[in-house]
């Protein structure tokens, strides 16, 4: 016997079978069942999605030899003509070929004969639309009036085309595109029956590929199970449409997002060494953006640190719509290109051309840019805020006015004072005021420094009056004065005593604090010119390394690693933390995160949200949450008791049932109560900090515990 292709040999037979169209299907079944039958069905929808099918069931169920049903019995000598196609009394015709008027004149004069085997005599033409406008005319009264043994099934693909003549005087069901999941699970329960192994995440690509169509997904997996000897998986998929790699449109926006022009480059690259199309990389770029914004306004309350949630967390919703807009009008443009690939190329380079990160780094000065250059704009998103300076005025030093040497000292600092001020009037232009963290250390340098010690009142009025003309008026920040502090004179001792004390204890924060004298060294070499400059300081990015294996000789945990963890509220390490000291403790979770299941997210919320109720050499049983029994269907129960035994190496029978006793924890309970145990760890230590106690104290401060996050 010779092969029959999966589109044909899995036609549904019944109408349970029907995948989707349910309220088609119940306005059909209601009609046959109550015997309130119209003359003349029209059925319309895209390509694919059972308008003949439908039909064909239709017409068994006004024909079987039991009697007009809904359930036709598919066993008697009608139900299965109908099904072989050679029934007599139902008339199929192909209206794109009959579109002459001769034609349907030929059919009107058979219909005033009855029936010769079954109870109705049916026509079903398919594709409608193409007849002429003379066929349409001469149709009109007997569809109007047909005999009672006659009934009309009409399908076509584009009802607009109809006459509105034709239309009123039909019965009118449009069927819908089928939903990518309805097409996979259909697809998985066939290969399930045909004995074929599959990657289900290769069946998700088949059904978003067949765009609503059951007809187009079954050829497209004739076509997978024959390029791979029937053994359908996803990289064999992925060849055979042409698609990316889903790691791809991904890399492209996280290059975007940090500005790095030559990973952008290495991504295109490899897109175009698979050949794959640049219209569909471009709208992949646009699927993974509108996940990202969907991501940030509706988060998912799970625990599963994927790629798009962490991108979410990482881009502003201004620069996802902004990299969107650019995508979507550079598809637009890639008719009008020299080629798809310099389309594709120019449009993620306008991204990068109007970056907000190159366009704000414009404020910096030369120096910094030049960084920015140098780093091959490896950047990361700045986080913007208002830097406010401190109104801190050192009280004046009396001058000796009888001693001449000192009136020369204090002329000829005031003329350096001239002029470093003229040499950086350009620089002070593009500044606004001071970043908050050198206001901080520029105050505790300030009360460390004895009052006999400070700088000539003179040059510091000039300069701050020079300040004043050029940056705009702003909200300062409280400054503890000195006289505030007489009342707790060994505050700032006993801070440098602690320092000290840590200096021996952790080597690495004393490289730190050897770079800071360092760094205080060249502030007194030049007095004024720092004096200036710190008046003038803005909040720079933070530059990431070119090379990673420089990254590695660095000793010391830099500020922007602790300002990166404190932005996010569950870092990707602290995520593999919990998930490790959770498969300590329980061993189901520790099973569960050795599961196949990192594609299949639906079976793996199972897994999650269930516990171990018992477990027998041949049996599993599950006790899943209530609030996720929409998630209990038989098909994914089948897709974990496979996986389930793959992982035992033995058949392990898996049932589940509803559970919500709180004793009981489940795997993603377990993660929840480490992560709480990991948060009272950390809010005590710090509580327990010698140093956090003493600027508490010395400043009067709070401690924010709901900001406080383990690490």
């Amino acid at each position: 016997m010779s092969y029959q292709v999966l589109a044909r040999k899995w036609r549904p037979k019944t109408f349970a079978e029907v995948v989707g169209q349910e309220h088609i299907l119940t306005a059909l079944s209601n009609g046959l069942k109550g015997n309130r039958l119209h003359h003349a069905y029209l059925f319309s929808g895209t390509r694919g999605v059972g308008k003949t099918s439908i039909a064909r069931l239709f017409a068994k169920g006004l024909n079987c030899v039991n009697g007009v049903t809904a359930e036709p019995c598919g066993q008697c000598a009608h139900c299965r003509a109908i099904e072989e196609g050679n029934f007599i009394d139902l008339i199929e015709i192909d209206a794109a070929s009959r579109t002459k008027v001769e034609d349907t004149r030929e059919l009107l004069d058979n219909v005033q004969y009855k029936p010769v085997q079954g109870r109705y005599k049916v026509y079903l033409i398919d594709e409608v639309h193409m007849l002429s406008r003379h066929s349409f005319n001469a149709l009109l009264k007997t569809l109007e009036e047909p005999p009672e043994y006659v009934k009309f099934l009409l399908a076509t693909t584009d009802p607009q085309k109809l006459p509105i003549t034709i239309l009123s005087r039909c019965m009118q069901f449009h069927l819908k595109a089928l939903e990518q999941n309805q097409i996979s699970h259909h697809l998985a329960h066939i290969l399930t029956q045909e004995k074929i192994p599959y990657e289900f995440a290769a069946l998700d690509k088949i059904a978003k590929a067949a765009e609503g169509s059951i007809r187009d997904s079954l050829s497209l997996t004739d076509q997978a199970i024959a390029l791979s000897n029937a053994d359908i998986r996803l990289d064999i998929v992925n060849t055979m449409l042409g698609l990316l790699d889903d790691n791809q449109p991904i890399e492209i926006v996280y290059a975007l997002q940090q500005g790095n022009g030559e990973a952008l480059m290495k991504t295109v690259q490899a897109v175009a060494d698979k050949g794959a199309d640049w219209d569909a990389l471009l709208t992949e770029v646009g699927e993974v953006l509108h996940q990202i914004a969907m991501q940030q306004l509706l988060p998912n309350t799970t625990n599963e640190e994927s790629r798009i949630v962490f991108l979410a967390k990482h881009i502003s919703p201004e620069d996802v719509q902004f990299f969107y807009q650019i995508v979507t009008s550079g598809r637009k443009e890639l008719a009008f290109a020299p080629n798809r690939r310099i389309g594709v190329e120019m449009t993620l380079l306008r991204a990068l051309a109007f970056h907000p990160k190159f366009i704000a780094s414009e404020n910096l000065s030369p120096q910094s840019q030049s960084a920015v250059q140098n780093e091959g704009k490896l950047v990361d998103m700045p986080v913007l805020s208002q830097s406010i300076p401190a109104q801190y005025k050192p009280q004046a030093t009396k001058t000796n006015q009888s001693n001449p040497i000192t009136q020369n000292a204090v002329a000829s600092k005031n003329v350096a004072v001239e002029s470093t001020t003229t040499k950086h009037s350009s620089q002070s232009e593009l500044v606004a005021d001071h970043s908050r963290i050198s206001n901080v250390r520029e105050q505790l340098e300030r009360l460390r420094t004895p009052i006999g010690e400070k700088k000539n009142n003179n040059a510091v009025n000039a300069l701050q009056n020079d300040t004043e003309k050029t940056q705009p008026k702003v909200t300062a920040l409280p400054v503890v004065s000195l006289a505030n502090t007489k009342s707790k004179p060994d505050l700032l001792d006993r801070f440098v005593n602690l320092t000290e004390k840590n200096k021996q204890e952790n080597p690495i924060a004393s490289n730190a604090d050897k770079q800071s004298a360092v760094d205080n060294s060249l502030e007194n070499e030049t007095e004024d010119e720092t004096a200036l400059d710190e008046s003038k300081l803005v909040e720079n990015y933070r530059w990431e390394w070119i090379n990673p294996e420089m990254a590695q000789e660095q000793t010391g945990i830099r500020p922007s690693d602790i300002k990166q963890a404190i932005l996010q509220e569950k870092t990707p390490e602290l995520i593999e933390k919990v998930i490790a000291l959770a498969e300590q403790q329980d061993q189901w979770t520790k099973v569960v995160g050795q599961l196949d299941l990192e594609n299949l997210r639906l079976i793996k919320q199972i897994a999650l949200n269930s516990v171990v109720l018992s477990q027998t050499d041949d049996e599993l049983k599950l006790g899943l949450r209530s609030a996720q029994s929409h998630l209990n269907r038989e098909n994914a129960i089948d897709v974990l008791q496979q996986a389930v035994t793959k992982y035992y190496q033995k058949p392990i029978t898996v049932s589940i049932e509803l559970n919500d006793d709180e004793n009981l924890l489940t795997p993603l309970d377990q993660r929840r109560k480490i992560y709480q145990q990991l948060s009272a760890e950390a809010q005590q230590n710090l509580m327990r900090d010698d140093k956090l106690n003493l600027l508490q104290e010395a400043f009067d401060a709070k401690l924010d515990m709901s900001s406080i996050r383990p690490v």
